[in-house]
Parts: structure tokens; sequence; C-alpha cells
């Protein structure tokens, strides 16, 4: 559930309000919760002294009309009652009901009569809940003083409803806090992720808290380490097929030379052969670290000028879809890479159809053949330098294992990928995906 840092910050900082919001409230209560029940009690006795003399200057007709607007409601209310019978006081013991009543008397004059009792039928176990403060108006009348519950703490509804009230006001500013402080940890994941799908896209930026900065360092270094070892693998890579052309012409000079017949023929198909690993080693090198400088693409015209390309050559092959509008990146290399899906899929099927699905994000291109398809299990591997699938697809039908590589190098160079999926009723598709940003190389 908390599986990213973001998610697990604002977990333990919204936890952690939510736990010093209750310790703080509480230790308010146990530290100061008499102070401010003494305060409101205060208050109360300042009302009642009021509410008292008003009820004593009015005529008795006239008191039950003012006195419903003096009632207040949430904490206590005023009644009044024939003054019949004698009262009996309630626990005159009681500390907390001695001190409720010397606050209450302060402000009450000296003839006022003040007593406690219980409402008719209530039981004595629960008398802080319903506590009646009766004070005699004249003989014939008396005030009655209804108090809900004065000496108890706040309800759990009320403590719930509180948390939850602050958790609402503080979530946001701690979701904006977790992302600010995270941001530069998601900007280096992504920086570090498109530098696996492409070498040259850009350094990841040094920015943020100390840590990170430290971490943005190393991980450029590293970059730069890669940069260094792929650029040394790529020249090692070109002096080796350089060196490799030369002794491999002369052997097929040589080869040409002899007599006819099978030795003659097998030896140069086996030159042949060498000198297109070799051509094919070197731009499978070449294709991870583009160096070509992108250009303005006109897809519908380029994918057309490969599909009759395969037509001349006697292929079938066609095209659906459009391009909304030009791509930029790297012509040579993305023909390349074109290439080689439609060769693949002429290659082992019939025939190849090329759709194109446009949108303002990304580009795709899929590349479909009428084929045996592959195994699932084989699906990735083929993507894999020098990997031949075994039958349909193996040294005898050509190829070096090195053509989807290439391919998928090049389209991950442009931020891209390559997926490949057997088709419904059989065969192969073969989907690039481009991004309509390509990253900076």
């Amino acid at each position: 559930m908390f599986r990213s840092l973001s998610a697990r910050l604002f977990a333990i900082l919204t936890v952690g309000l939510g736990a010093i919001q209750i310790v703080s409230f509480f230790g308010f209560i146990v530290f100061r919760g008499e102070e401010i029940k003494e305060q409101i009690t205060r208050f109360l006795g300042a009302d009642i002294s009021f509410a008292y003399d008003f009820m004593r200057s009015l005529p008795r007709e006239q008191r039950p009309e003012w006195l419903a607007r003096l009632n207040q409601g949430f904490h206590y209310r005023f009644s009044l009652e024939p003054a019949t019978g004698t009262i009996e006081n309630v626990m005159p013991d009681d500390e907390r009901l001695a001190r409720l009543s010397a606050i209450l008397k302060a402000d009450l004059p000296p003839e006022a009569q003040l007593t406690f009792r219980l409402p008719p039928g209530v039981p004595a176990s629960v008398r802080d809940k319903a506590i009646q403060t009766v004070l005699s108006i004249d003989d014939d009348e008396r005030l009655v003083l209804h108090l809900f519950d004065p000496f108890s703490l706040p309800s759990e509804g009320a403590l719930l409803g509180y948390l939850g009230v602050v958790l609402l006001a503080v979530t946001p500013f701690v979701w904006w806090a977790v992302r600010l402080a995270t941001r530069p940890i998601d900007r280096m994941l992504g920086a570090v992720e498109q530098f696996g799908r492409n070498p040259n896209s850009p350094p990841v930026s040094e920015s943020g808290p100390q840590e990170l900065r430290q971490a943005a360092r190393a991980v450029n270094a590293m970059r730069e380490r890669i940069l260094r070892h792929i650029e040394e693998r790529t020249q090692i890579l070109a002096a080796i097929a350089h060196d490799l052309q030369t002794p491999l012409t002369r052997l097929r000079l040589r080869a040409e030379a002899l007599d006819g017949g099978a030795p003659r023929e097998h030896i140069i198909r086996d030159v042949e052969y060498m000198a297109e690993l070799v051509t094919e080693g070197l731009d499978y090198a070449r294709s991870a670290h583009l160096t070509e400088k992108p250009s303005v693409i006109e897809v519908n015209q380029w994918l057309e000028g490969m599909v009759d390309d395969a037509q001349d050559a006697g292929a079938t092959c066609r095209l659906a879809g459009q391009a909304a509008a030009p791509f930029s990146g790297a012509l040579r290399a993305l023909t390349r890479a074109m290439q080689n899906l439609i060769e693949n899929a002429l290659k082992f099927g019939s025939e190849a159809e090329i759709r194109i699905e446009d949108s303002a994000d990304r580009l795709i291109i899929r590349v479909l053949d009428d084929g045996p398809g592959l195994d699932e299990a084989l699906l990735q591997k083929v993507l894999d330098p020098f990997f031949r699938a075994e039958l349909s697809r193996n040294r005898d039908t050509g190829g070096s294992g090195l053509g989807l590589s290439i391919a998928r190098n090049i389209v991950r160079a442009h931020g891209g990928e390559i997926v490949l999926a057997n088709r419904a009723g059989g065969g192969l598709q073969a989907t690039v995906e481009l991004p309509r940003r390509p990253p900076a190389r």
C-alpha cells in the first residue's frame, strides 16, 4: 500500500501529526483543564446572576416569554417551576459540587438560596450528567438551571471530529511538503531510467539537498564511465572491423582465383558471412551511441518509400494509416531500424504490412507479418544480440542475430521501445513506439 517513498513519508507525517494532536490535547486537558473549567463556571455564574436578577425584576406573567431568550441550549438551559415543597440537596459534601456552588454564589446576591438536586427519576449514579441548580425567585416561583454534564471531558465523537478537522486542514500542506522533498528524487530516477534507455540522454541535475547532490554526482560519474566504456568499445570494434576487412578482401580474391567447384563457393560464402558479421557487429556497437544529428522526417513519405522499395524487390508490402505531423529523429538510423523490421517480416512471412498510429505525444509504427510467429518465451530473447530462434529463424535463413538488436538500440536512442507480440490470427507484430519529443542528445 505504501510502496513509494512519497506515500510512506505522507503516512508517517500524517500519523505523527495526529498523534501529536491527541497527546497535546490530552496534555492540555490534564494541565489546564481545571483552570478552563473554572473560567467557564465563572462565566456561568455571571449568566445565572444576570438571569436571577432579571427574572426577579419582571412580573410573573412575563417571565416565561423572556426566559426562552436566556437559554443557551448547548451547555445549560433555564426553566421555571412553582415554589412548592422542599428541595433535597444532592451530595452537599461533594468537593466538585462545593467548588461549583462557591463560584456560582460569588455572583449571586446573599438572599439567593442555591441548592443542587437530581431531576425526578434520575439515580444518584448519573448525577454528573444531570445536575439541576435551583434558585428561589420569590415565595411563588423558582428558577431552575439545568446543567448538561458539567464535570465530563469531551466525548469520543468530539475528539474524533476535532482530530479529523485538524488532519483535513494539514493534509494538503503535508502532501505538498512531501512532494517538494521527493520531487528531486523523482527527477533523478527519471534521468537514470532515461539513461538506461538512451545513453545520449542529459546528465542528472545536481541540485536539491546535499545528499541528493552527492547521489547525483555519483550517478553522473558512473554515467561518464559507462559512456567512455561504450566509446572505447565502439572504437575497438571499428579498429577490428577495419583491420579484418583487408585480409577478408584478400581471402575473397584468392578464393575467386581458385578453380570452380564446391570448395571455392563454400570459401567465398564463408568469407562473405564473416564480412557481414564484422559489419553488423560494428553497426550494433554504433547503434547504442548515435552520433547522427536529428532532422525533420516526413513520416508518410519516408515509409511509403520503404514500401515501394520492398515492392520493387518483388515482395508484398503495404502501408496503412497516416502520420499527422513530421517526426524529429536520426533519419539514417531510423531507416536502418525499419528496414531490419520489414526484412525480418518478409523473411518469415509471405507479406508485410506497416500501420501508422499517430497522436500528440507519440508515434506508433507496427510491422506485421503472416509468418509462424514465435513462442512466448522467445519474444524478448530475440531482441538480444546474437540470439537466433531455432528452426525457422536460424543461420540457414541468413542473418547474424543482430538485426532486431540494432533496431531496438536505435529506437531506444530516440527514447522509444520495440515490443514484439504474436498476432491473434497468426504471425508476428513488431510495435515501434517513438515519443514525439525525443530525448536530447
